[in-house]
This record gives structure tokens, sequence and C-alpha cells, in this order.
């Protein structure tokens, strides 16, 4: 998050930093008053609480794949195949396949 010579600095040197430094550098996301930490932390929960869990799981695989390399980018295929193949779309593939047809797509486009 921080580039490879600030990585450095902060694990060779073990320094404390104060929170403005923290999110200057990028290693917080906001800075906001002790007494406000827990329901700031309680706001972006329930609004990501709100979103669709598929799409986040999907957001969560795809920024990790890159950085979990080929476990990464295999966990993202094996649940998008997973997804694709309960959905209509995915079930019209396999029955066609099945009873040895061309699929018809046309409702999925």
């Amino acid at each position: 998050m921080v580039g490879e010579k600030r990585a450095r600095q902060i694990w060779f040197l073990l320094d404390r930093y104060d929170a403005a430094t923290a999110e200057r550098w990028g290693l917080v996301n906001e800075v906001v008053p002790a007494a406000d930490l827990l329901e700031t932390a309680r706001a972006w929960a329930r609004k990501i609480g709100s979103y669709s869990p598929t799409a986040l799981k999907f957001l969560k695989h795809s920024f990790n794949a890159d950085t979990d390399h080929i476990a990464g980018i295999s966990n993202l295929a094996f649940d998008g195949l997973e997804l694709y193949g309960h959905s209509d779309e995915g079930i019209e593939g396999v029955e066609a396949f099945a009873e040895r047809r061309a699929p018809d797509f046309r409702n999925h486009r």
C-alpha cells in the first residue's frame, strides 16, 4: 500500500506513527476523533452490509487475485463458475449440452 521504500522504513525502523502520518501514507482510509471511531466503523459496516453479498465477494476476489497469485485467480474463477452454473443462463448451457443441441442464450443478452 505504501510502496517498497516506505514499507522498508516501517519494518526496519519499527517507529510509531501518528494518525495524520498514517492517513497521509495511505495506511488508513480516514482519521476520526476517538469518540467517533465506533460509530464511524458501524456506519461503514452498515453501508457495506447493504450491498450485494455476491458483488462484494467478487470485489474481494478481484482485489486479492493479483497478490494471491494463482490461488487468488483460481478462487475468482471457480467462484464465478459456481455462480454461473446456478444461473438461468448456465442451466441453459448445461441442458443444451446434455440434450446435444445448441444453447439458446437470446433471453440472456
